[in-house]
C-alpha cells in the first residue's frame, strides 16, 4: 500500500490542472460583465454555474497541494540537511494554493448573495478577485525559484527544467506579463514536474522490487 500511494501520489498534479482549466471555464464564463448592473445579473443568472466553477477550481488547488507533498519530498531528498530550500519550495506553494482559493471565492459569495447585493457590491465583489489574482502571482516565485536552485545545485530535476522554472518565476514578476506564467506557464510546469515525479517514483518502486529476487538469485 505505501509503494502505491508513493507511486501515484505526484500524479495529483496532473489530475490539478484539468479541474483549474474547468474552474476557470465555468467562472469566467458565468461570472461576467464590466458593469455593476451586468455583473449583477450574471450572479443571478448563472449562479449555480458560477459555485460549481469555483468548486472545480478548490479542487484543483487541493490537488495541487497534495502534489507539493510529494515535491518536498522529492526535493528533500536531493538537498539533504535541514531541507532549507525543499520547505521554501512548499511553503511558497503553500501560501500561494491558500490565496489562490480565494480568487473564485468572492464571485461565489455575489452568487450565494444574488438577492441581496446591488449593482455597486457586484462590481466590488467582481474585481476584488483580481487583487487574490495578482498576490498569487508573486506568492508563487518562491516555489519556482527554491525548486530551481535545488535542481541546479543538487540535481533534484534536470537542468533545463531548474532553467525553466527560474525563467516562469522570473516572468511571474513582471507585471505586465506574470499573468501568462499565472494561467499558462504553470499548469504545464506542473504537468512536466508531475509526470518526472511519477516516473521516478516508478522506478523507484521497481528497484524495491526487484531486490528481493536478486538476493535469492545470489
Amino acid at each position: 500500500m505505501v509503494s502505491k500511494w508513493e507511486r501515484w501520489a505526484p500524479l495529483a498534479g496532473v489530475l490539478a490542472v484539468p479541474f483549474w482549466v474547468a474552474g476557470v471555464i465555468f467562472v469566467s464564463t458565468k461570472a461576467k460583465g464590466s458593469k455593476g448592473p451586468e455583473i449583477l445579473a450574471s450572479y443571478q443568472q448563472h449562479s449555480d454555474g458560477i459555485l460549481v466553477g469555483a468548486l472545480l477550481w478548490s479542487i484543483g488547488v487541493l490537488l495541487f497541494i497534495w502534489f507539493l507533498g510529494s515535491l518536498r519530498s522529492h526535493l528533500l531528498a536531493a538537498e539533504g540537511g535541514d531541507g532549507r530550500l525543499a520547505n521554501l519550495a512548499y511553503g511558497g506553494g503553500l501560501v500561494a494554493s491558500a490565496i489562490a482559493l480565494l480568487i473564485p471565492a468572492v464571485d461565489e459569495v455575489g452568487a450565494l448573495n444574488k438577492h441581496d447585493i446591488n449593482a455597486s457590491g457586484a462590481s466590488v465583489l467582481h474585481h476584488f478577485s483580481d487583487a487574490f489574482f495578482i498576490a498569487t502571482e508573486y506568492a508563487l516565485p518562491i516555489l519556482f525559484f527554491a525548486t530551481a536552485i535545488v535542481a541546479l545545485r543538487y540535481a533534484a530535476l534536470p537542468k533545463w527544467l531548474g532553467w525553466l522554472s527560474a525563467l516562469v518565476g522570473i516572468v511571474l514578476l513582471i507585471g505586465p506579463i506574470g499573468w501568462a506564467a499565472l494561467i499558462f506557464a504553470t499548469p504545464i510546469w506542473t504537468l512536466i514536474v508531475s509526470i518526472l515525479l511519477w516516473r521516478r517514483a516508478e522506478a523507484r518502486v521497481s528497484s524495491r522490487a526487484s531486490e528481493p529476487a536478486l538476493s535469492a538469485a545470489s
